[in-house]
């Protein structure tokens, strides 16, 4: 499972320390970092050249080379949202602190790759700010998505599908594997623990990679993962991928993923994209998918109970009512007991 399933321990071993060595290492992720507190290079491999520096949003490219699929950490943005701040802060103050960059890979002069910074990138397109304050990187492939992965999960709306597809991917870029095979062998773990105990886990090949990414993450370990994120990849794919293309939010993604009618799910889906509906928008239409005869008999039956339950001590005390309501509580129960 996975490239080191079949590698021999020394090899292993090896893996495993170089990939500690990687995950060790924590770029400065503060955003309120000021470009005058740059001037002194920080943690991590900086190119030869001065640590902060200005570069043309054109040589700056969004190819994300170092992410299995190509595809940024972040998916969404609220563009109302990014505008706005764009033109209250980003363009009457500037970009508070650098863009993080590293070379393409293509080896291109002057050409770099964005690592982390989209928002403030897009912003910046928003508000025509050019050139943009960077600092590069000579940063491989995993240590690359380390740093993007860890600058981006600690924002706030950081959501649950990013965060599970984030942990995969660097999962997966550390066993030198694909996506599927770092799934396949979290659940391999998670069987392995149920079957035989954690004994057994602990002497899996890749079990120390795998908790050197989670001790990296932080939060969470890899059996609540098992638990709570993964089956997040059971939701509709259709859902999965608007939210992965950055079309809708994750929490409104998951209130339609609820609608089981797939022809249905997928036209509300589009609808809820082209007029930007709310979150309470979607949850007021879900619950008008609901039978309305089954709403309206436990909202009667809600009403009724409670009505009763204020009346109770009254009718104990009238003989002819208290018989009345044994009588009909009994027709319930019968009624019940049917089903």
């Amino acid at each position: 499972m996975g490239r080191l399933g079949g590698t021999g321990e020394t090899a292993t071993n090896q893996r495993v320390t170089q990939l500690k060595e990687i995950l060790n290492f924590a770029p400065n992720s503060d955003e309120d970092e000021q470009l005058k507190d740059l001037e002194q290079p920080k943690k991590g491999r900086l190119d030869e050249n001065s640590p902060v520096k200005w570069v043309s949003r054109n040589n700056i490219h969004l190819t994300f080379s170092f992410v299995p699929g190509n595809q940024p950490v972040r998916y969404y943005y609220d563009e109302q949202e990014l505008k706005a701040w764009a033109l209250t802060d980003l363009k009457p103050n500037g970009i508070h602190s650098p863009l993080w960059i590293r070379p393409l890979p293509s080896g291109e002069p002057e050409q770099y790759e964005l690592v982390a910074g989209l928002r403030r990138y897009h912003g910046a397109q928003l508000v025509d700010i050019d050139p943009l304050p960077v600092r590069v990187f000579l940063w491989s492939n995993l240590e690359a998505f380390k740093a993007s992965l860890v600058e981006n999960k600690n924002r706030q709306d950081f959501s649950a599908l990013e965060d599970l597809d984030g942990t995969l991917k660097l999962l997966a870029i550390s066993i030198d594997g694909t996506i599927e095979e770092a799934t396949s062998l979290l659940y391999q773990l998670d069987n392995l623990k149920r079957r035989s105990g954690i004994q057994s886990v602990l002497s899996h090949p890749q079990f120390e990679i795998v908790q050197a990414v989670f001790a990296l993450i932080g939060g969470i370990t890899w059996e609540s993962f098992v638990k709570t994120r993964l089956p997040l990849l059971k939701k509709p794919k259709e859902v999965l991928e608007a939210i992965r293309r950055g079309k809708i939010e994750y929490t409104k993604g998951v209130e339609i993923a609820k609608i089981e009618n797939a022809d249905s799910r997928q036209e509300f889906l589009e609808l809820a994209i082209a007029n930007h509906l709310s979150l309470a928008e979607i949850k007021q239409y879900i619950i008008s998918l609901k039978p309305k005869s089954t709403t309206e008999l436990q909202a009667r039956l809600d009403k009724s109970y409670k009505q009763f339950k204020k009346t109770l001590t009254a009718i104990e005390k009238n003989p002819k009512r208290l018989q009345q309501a044994q009588k009909l509580l009994q027709q319930l129960e019968k009624f019940v007991e049917q089903e």
